[in-house]
């Protein structure tokens, strides 16, 4: 009776150890699978610092922060290198070929997983965002609280620059037209289906202030303020706020929302909040946005109080 007691122990010994393997198992694949949404963790980017398909960009609006301290293991990379003038616009996306020769040089291949940081949550790193998923590079997220929120919770910084090998990206791209609206969708869309959401602040698109060849908003274009959306810390407000202030301008997930500003970057960030926190499905960015339009004497602008 003693002999079979301790073996009843010993089964049990051996189940809660096994029980305890797999629960280690099961937390360092957590730690290490894609992320599911588009905004990442602190905890989740320091547990995959070592990852060899990981590719982690600093997009700060100053290079000389980049020097001064980064994540470990991250490049710069200056959103003005994704804008070229194009038809005379002064800013819009570069060429698909010019885009994917930057990826290279940046060490990324159709398969990287792609994380991007700022000073906070704002539109530069949205922006490259976008032009990946134009792209069709899906696997991207955002550094939720950017580099401020890594920094004030004492996690690991550097001044190395990381050693990066030119790679190929691949041999076939294929564009995601449906994120990308161009002047004609613009101007021939049906406002029974599609809103046109201009991003930029009250008074740019009032008229009241800009620095455009004609000041305003396209015409039918409803504001919508990009940055509204967020907390003071650069967090997002409640989603279903976000969403019953959007419904009171008519933005709403059953027409195609067109996003534009001044040339597509704070669009970018209303893009994300839409398509990704939102689940908004049928999100397009106007990149050529009021630069493009107002300078077109043609086409109608309007002005407001």
């Amino acid at each position: 009776m003693i002999f079979s007691w301790k073996k009843q122990i010993f089964k049990g010994v051996t189940f809660l150890v096994m029980l305890f393997g797999l629960f280690l198992l099961l937390a360092s694949i957590a730690e290490t699978q894609e992320p599911v949404n588009k905004l990442i963790s602190p905890d989740w980017l320091q547990s995959n610092l070592n990852r060899l398909d990981l590719r982690i960009i600093d997009m700060r609006a100053d290079v000389r922060d980049y020097w001064a301290g980064h994540i470990p293991g991250a490049v710069y990379l200056d959103e003005t290198t994704l804008r070229w003038p194009q038809g005379g616009v002064p800013g819009k996306l570069i060429p698909v070929d010019v885009f994917v020769r930057l990826l290279e040089e940046l060490g990324i291949n159709r398969k990287t997983t792609i994380i991007i940081y700022t000073e906070i949550n704002n539109y530069r790193a949205t922006y490259l965002a976008w032009a990946l998923d134009y792209l069709g590079h899906e696997n991207w997220a955002i550094l939720e609280g950017g580099f401020d929120r890594w920094r004030k919770e004492g996690r690991p910084v550097s001044q190395d620059f990381p050693a990066i090998s030119r790679t190929a990206y691949d041999t076939k791209v294929k564009v995601n037209e449906d994120v990308r609206a161009t002047l004609d969708q613009v101007k021939n869309r049906d406002p029974k289906t599609t809103v046109l959401v201009d991003v930029r602040p009250a008074e740019l698109y009032s008229g009241q202030r800009g620095t455009w060849k004609r000041k305003g908003h396209i015409k039918g274009a409803v504001n919508f303020f990009w940055a509204s959306v967020l907390n003071e810390d650069g967090t997002w407000k409640d989603l279903t706020l976000i969403k019953e202030n959007l419904a009171s301008a008519g933005i709403t997930r059953d027409k195609t929302v067109i996003v534009s500003c001044g040339q597509g970057l704070m669009a970018s960030h209303t893009y994300l909040t839409l398509k990704y926190l939102l689940g908004f499905p049928r999100v397009k960015l106007y990149d050529g946005s009021f630069n493009e339009w107002s300078n077109r004497d043609e086409l109608p602008v309007e002005t407001s109080k």
